[in-house]
């Protein structure tokens, strides 16, 4: 028993050993172009924002607003506040032409045949599940994001944020709710890019 014990141990430790350090952030310059595609939502659920307000907002056609749509409008809010050269949406659309990336190679591909410059973000949506349709508490998040470079088509740097809930304290409706824990994790995915230089 002592030996398996030991066994067990020692595989625990090289485990934690070989474990992959923290995404290092990347080497950016603030003023430096980013395009934000459409996110790829995996997790098999259309995840659909009730409330026609959301319309304006994050959407730029006359379909129903998704999950992704918030996303990708708070990625391109925040890393504007970060200094950074957000590519317009209409222009992601144009080059995107109604495709969804589905791997960061596929996004480099996207951002290259639309003659996007500078660097593409990728996300991917993993898990996103809320736990009541009304005041929600918290939303079960697992998300992906890469930064491409649509030159050379390399992955510059990427972050796994593991299936956790974000907290949604006080928001009565979903919408709201999908609304406070898309801008809580997208601030948490974009933090190694530096703080915002202005106030959000």
């Amino acid at each position: 028993m002592n030996g398996r014990l030991r066994l067990l141990a020692f595989l625990f430790f090289l485990a934690a050993a070989c474990a992959a350090p923290p995404p290092a952030p990347p080497r950016i310059s603030r003023g430096q172009a980013i395009a934000v595609l459409p996110p790829n939502n995996r997790t098999g659920d259309p995840l659909l924002v009730p409330g026609a307000s959301f319309l304006d907002r994050y959407a730029f056609h006359t379909e129903p607003v998704t999950v992704g749509d918030v996303l990708a409008g708070e990625a391109r809010a925040q890393l504007t506040e970060r200094g950074f050269r957000v590519t317009p949406p209409e222009t992601v659309d144009a080059a995107a032409e109604g495709h969804v990336p589905r791997t960061p190679h596929a996004a480099a591909e996207i951002a290259a045949h639309g003659k996007l410059d500078g660097l593409v973000l990728y996300l991917e949506i993993l898990r996103w599940e809320p736990d009541a349709p009304v005041h929600t508490k918290f939303v079960i998040v697992g998300l992906s994001a890469s930064l491409v470079d649509s030159a050379s088509r390399n992955v510059v740097w990427e972050l796994y944020r593991q299936p956790e809930p974000v907290a949604t304290p006080g928001e009565f409706t979903l919408e709201n709710a999908y609304e406070t824990a898309a801008r809580k994790v997208i601030g948490e995915i974009l933090s190694p890019l530096g703080a915002p230089q202005t106030a959000p």
